[in-house]
Formats: structure tokens, C-alpha cells, sequence
């Protein structure tokens, strides 16, 4: 009798039920890819159960990843794909690891409400061969401003940017010459007509070689209005060294018209960049931005907002960009 009390509770773990939302194949292993192009995947979100099942997100652990869902809502049986793009041209090389948790609600007739979540991973190893320097670009200004991205290729042959185009009508981009064992340089200008704010921008570079036929460039613009807040650095752009476990950067504040400055507060948005600053009633302020090592498992972007006291009203947004932990 124990004997067939033992089967059967074998055979009832061995077959646990299926989630209400069923992703058959959650990792997508792509092995050793080139990085530089977009690496895209799509995966399939299968309703098992009964009722109207709603996905209520898709929450990616890196700024690197853009997603496009198929639907947001569905009935019994129904399929919604789920196509996860990696920019890898901002990733380290070797191996990679990217995460997406997709959350849903179910909701049946007569039922509870029911919700959870599904993990989804693409992983990759990435070589190498093309490089862009910087991966990422920021502009904090109150005026016209430009900044120089330089491809290069390691090959016997390198690629050639023929082209390129920017996702805003503020951004220009100018193609220069490849110049043997420099690269080539792309100057990117911000307009001083741009309207004060922040945004995400990109540019897209357009190359002769098919296999890195696109890289696209992520820009993150923040245009200040006149006599606001001016910082030294303007933006934060962090490299992690091989060793280094948390990076820290000093941000010196002023005011354009040279009136004291008091900080209230300071916040980041990512709850692994760390922020504190002078509390004093001074010409220069100062904030301290600390990249932690859980920030940079992975590579990512954040904004640092700080809010004055002094001028009253004043606020200053900090940029902050960072490459991924080198083990």
C-alpha cells in the first residue's frame, strides 16, 4: 500500500500544473554571436487556462532591450508573441545573460482574480570584432552641442559607415572619412533650437558590410534652459575596470548667474545608484553618484534628479550611463 502511495506522489510532482500563462521555450541560448548588430528573439506566451488572461507588463532588466507584444489580452488557447531586441553594442564582451519578467492577471467567470509572473532569458556570448566608442551617448547642455563616436574594425577588411540617420529632427549626424588604423568618425550635433527636456534618442548608422549591416546608438538628451543649474561632468559615463566592484563620480553644481545654491534632495532612479550630496548653502554644490556593483551586472542608464532649495524651483538632471561588472 505504501508502494502505491509512494507511485502516485511521484507521478503528481513529476507532473506539476501547468502556469495559467506558458512560455515552452523561456531561454533562448544564441551561443557566440558578433557584437555590435541587434540580436532579437521571439518568444511564444500561450494561455493554458480559462478566463481572459491580460498581461499587465514586461519588465526588462537592462535599458539595452526594446520589446514588441503581439497582444496584451487573450482568450483560452491563444498565442502572443513576444519579440525581445538586444542592443549589443552597448554589452561586454563574453557571456551575456538578458532577463525579461512578463507579468499577467487572469481573470474567469465566477473566479478570483489570479496573477503572476514568467521569466523569460536570452543568453549569448559575444565577440568582439567591431568596436563604437562610445557605446552610448549623453547631452546635457543649455546650448548647441556636439560629440564624436568612432567605429573601428579589428578585420582585415573593416566596414565603412555609408549613411546615418538620427530619431529626432534635433540631432544631426555627419559621416566622416575612415582613416586607416584610427576608425572612423561620426560627429553627432544636438540643435540649440532643441526644446528643454529630457529625452531617449538614437542614432542609426548604416554600414556596407551585411553582417553589421545597422548599429544603433542610444542617446540620451537632456536640454537645459538658460541660467538653470550648470555640473562638471554634464553627464556621467561610467567604465568598470577589471577588479573594480563600485565606481564613484563628484558632480560639482553652479548656478549660471552665480547666486549660492542649496541642495534639497537628490534621487535615482535605479535603486542601485547610490546619491549623496553637500547640505550646505554655497556658490558650488556638490553630488556624489555611486555606481554599485548591483547596478552593474549588467550594463544600464539612469537619471539623477536634483531639486535646490536654493535657487527655489531649481532643478538639475543628471544623466548616468554604465558598462557592465568586468569579472
Amino acid at each position: 500500500m505504501n508502494t502505491v502511495i509512494t507511485l502516485i506522489l511521484a507521478v503528481g510532482a513529476g507532473n506539476p500544473a501547468k502556469a495559467p500563462l506558458h512560455c515552452p521555450a523561456p531561454v533562448a541560448a544564441k551561443g557566440q554571436i558578433n557584437g555590435g548588430p541587434p540580436l532579437a528573439h521571439t518568444f511564444d506566451l500561450t494561455h493554458t487556462a480559462t478566463g481572459t488572461l491580460t498581461i499587465t507588463k514586461v519588465e526588462a532588466g537592462c535599458g539595452c532591450l526594446r520589446q514588441t507584444l503581439s497582444a496584451n489580452a487573450m482568450q483560452p488557447g491563444e498565442t502572443a508573441k513576444l519579440t525581445i531586441e538586444v542592443n549589443t553594442l552597448t554589452q561586454p564582451d563574453g557571456p551575456n545573460r538578458w532577463q525579461v519578467v512578463v507579468g499577467y492577471r487572469l481573470e474567469s467567470p465566477g473566479g478570483v482574480p489570479q496573477t503572476g509572473e514568467v521569466l523569460l532569458q536570452i543568453t549569448a556570448t559575444l565577440a568582439r570584432e567591431v568596436a563604437v566608442h562610445p557605446p552610448q551617448l549623453g547631452f546635457s547642455t543649455t546650448a548647441a552641442a556636439s560629440q564624436v563616436v568612432t567605429i573601428t574594425d579589428s578585420r582585415a577588411k573593416p566596414l565603412t559607415v555609408i549613411r546615418a540617420g538620427a530619431s529626432s529632427p534635433h540631432l544631426a549626424v555627419e559621416v566622416g572619412e575612415r582613416v586607416a588604423g584610427k576608425g572612423q568618425g561620426i560627429t553627432v550635433k544636438l540643435a540649440a533650437d532643441a526644446p528643454a527636456g529630457h529625452r531617449d534618442e538614437f542614432i542609426l548608422l548604416v554600414t556596407d558590410d551585411p553582417a553589421y549591416a545597422e548599429l544603433r546608438v542610444p542617446v540620451r538628451v537632456l536640454k537645459r534652459e538658460a541660467g538653470a543649474i550648470k555640473a562638471n561632468p554634464d553627464a556621467i559615463a561610467v567604465r568598470f575596470a577589471p577588479g573594480q566592484t563600485e565606481v564613484s563620480t563628484l558632480v560639482r553644481l553652479r548656478s549660471e548667474d552665480g547666486k549660492p545654491i542649496k541642495i534639497a534632495t537628490v534621487v535615482s532612479d535605479h535603486p542601485k545608484v547610490l546619491v549623496k550630496w553637500s547640505q550646505e548653502t554655497v556658490p558650488v554644490a556638490a553630488v556624489r553618484v555611486i555606481v554599485t556593483e548591483e547596478a552593474a551586472i549588467q550594463a544600464g542608464t539612469c537619471t539623477v534628479r536634483v531639486t535646490l532649495e536654493e535657487p527655489s524651483g531649481k532643478e538639475f538632471v543628471l544623466p548616468v550611463a554604465w558598462s557592465a561588472l568586468k569579472k
